[in-house]
Parts: C-alpha cells; structure tokens; sequence
C-alpha cells in the first residue's frame, strides 16, 4: 500500500539589509507556509532564516529568544494546529546556558514532539560560542519516519549515516546556503543515495544560485525543485515507491534497495569512526592541530 506524503516546499529571498529585522523574515515564512497549508502540505520544513555574528549576541541569546523566537514559535504551533499537519520549523535555542541551532517537529496538534540540535557547526559558529549537539534522533510521524540535518551537516556523510541506519525515509534539510557548486548537489544526491532515502533541503539563499529547495528520491533524483524566491509549493511523493536490486547478470529482482542494504551493509565494522580517540575530542584541539 502506498504511503503518500504531501511536502510543502519553500523558498525565501536572501536579499535582507540590515534594516530587515528577524521578525520580519519570520513574518514572511509564517505567510509561504501557510500557503503551503492551504494547498494541503501534510509536512513542511522552514530554512535557517538568520546567522548571530558577534559573541555578545549568543552571551544574551535568552533574552533575545525569548523576545522574538517564543512569539514565532507559538505562531508554528498554532498553524499546524489548525491546518492538523507537521511543522519543522528552526531558529536558536537556549538551554541551560548554552546556545544550539535547531530545528524542532510540531506535530498535527499543535505540539512540539522533538528537537534536533545541529552536530557540525562551521568554525565561526564555534568562535561564537554556539555549542554541538551530541545525538541525531529519528521521529516516527504518522506517514513514516523522519531525520533532520542542518546546512553544515550535509558535508559529513556520517550525518546522514546515522539518519539513514536509524530507518530514516525522509531527511529534512534546512539551511542558509552554501558555496560549493556543483559539489553541493552532489553531495546532497549521495545523501540520497547511500541509504536510499529522500532528502528535502529548505534554504533562504538564493543569492549566489548554489543551493535549492526541493526534493531528491531514494535514486538520486531531483523530483522538485524551486526556481524562484518568495515562493511555496506542495509535491507528493511515495514512500513507499519501490527502488529495484539487480543481479551482476543484470536479471532484476524484487528486493527493495533499502531492504537489500540493510541486510548486506556491516554496521558493526563502522564502530572505528566514533571510537574514543579516533578523532580530536574537541574544535581547539582540531585548531591546534592545523597550526
């Protein structure tokens, strides 16, 4: 039995000034994703919409939060209340002293049901005092089973690794932009690839005409993409829509891609990449190092 989802897509100018303030922008994704709820979204992730740029900034992130991000949330919750679908949406978050970049899932209630702290901050995020998260959590939604990676993260296969081994079949990505091209997109169809699931980047920039919102299938497609700003869309897709093994002969079998590499893939051998001490356990020590 097919499992569709309805995706709600959007895609948000750059081009702020400084006299474009953080409400503004959340006014404008508050309005795309109610666009998007109107025309039957059963899911909709929301973009990293601003960047701190001083430590002073991250120092008082509570109350700045709390000024702007509380009212902003509330706002997500009751939409998604109201059109009974999910809602991703990011922004900062404050806990016990520290500062991480987030997205949350607001479920058809109303209600926030989980939080994915971005692992693999940028080298300024660091400076600025934004701190790791430490886990990548799944979420069993009632279409599936969902992941969340945030902009940086897409350039570390093990962030998609860990989604897809934990039964991922949609990843949501949201981000600010990139500066890589081609390479971004290859890189996000690997995602795809490797674990033979969607993927679904959310950006703000359009600027520099590098990344996308869209989607990507479990073959490495781009089923959907967006070509202009200001814009909001709803694509269906089908979880349940087979990718097909073959033999070395070439003779086709029924076994479903992701069913055949996950008998096959050996999870125990990858225990080296985590191992205590494989790696620098902190970012000064990897500054360190390059010195």
């Amino acid at each position: 039995m097919a499992r569709k989802v309805k995706v709600g897509l959007i895609q948000v100018t750059a081009t702020y000034d400084q006299s474009v303030t953080v409400e503004d922008k959340q006014q404008k994704l508050l309005e795309l994703t109610e666009e998007a709820l109107k025309n039957g979204a059963d899911i909709i992730a929301l973009p990293e919409a601003y960047q701190y740029t001083t430590k002073r900034e991250v120092i008082g992130s509570e109350e700045l939060l709390n000024s702007y991000s509380l009212p902003y949330k509330e706002k997500m919750m009751a939409l998604a209340k109201k059109y009974h679908a999910y809602i991703i949406p990011w922004d900062y978050y404050y806990e016990d002293g520290k500062v991480y970049n987030t997205s949350y899932i607001i479920d058809r209630d109303g209600n926030i049901i989980g939080r994915y702290k971005k692992c693999n901050l940028t080298y300024n995020e660091l400076m600025l005092g934004i701190t790791n998260g430490m886990e990548y959590p799944v979420f069993d939604l009632d279409f599936g089973r969902v992941g969340i990676m945030i902009c940086f993260d897409n350039y570390f296969p093990e962030t998609a690794s860990a989604l897809g081994c934990k039964g991922a079949e949609i990843v949501f990505y949201p981000l600010y932009g990139d500066t890589l091209k081609p390479q971004w997109e290859t890189k996000l169809k690997a995602r795809a690839i490797d674990y033979s699931m969607f993927v679904a980047p959310c950006q703000i920039d359009s600027k520099y005409d590098i990344a996308y919102t869209g989607i990507v299938n479990r073959k490495g497609e781009t089923v959907a993409k967006l070509e202009e700003s200001d814009i909001a869309k709803v694509v269906e897709i089908d979880l349940d829509e087979p990718v097909i093994t073959c033999t070395r002969g070439g003779d086709y079998c029924s076994e479903d891609l992701r069913q055949y590499l996950h008998k096959c893939r050996n999870y125990k051998s990858y225990k080296c990449i985590a191992e205590e001490g494989y790696t620098p356990s902190t970012w000064e020590d990897i500054y360190l190092q390059d010195k």
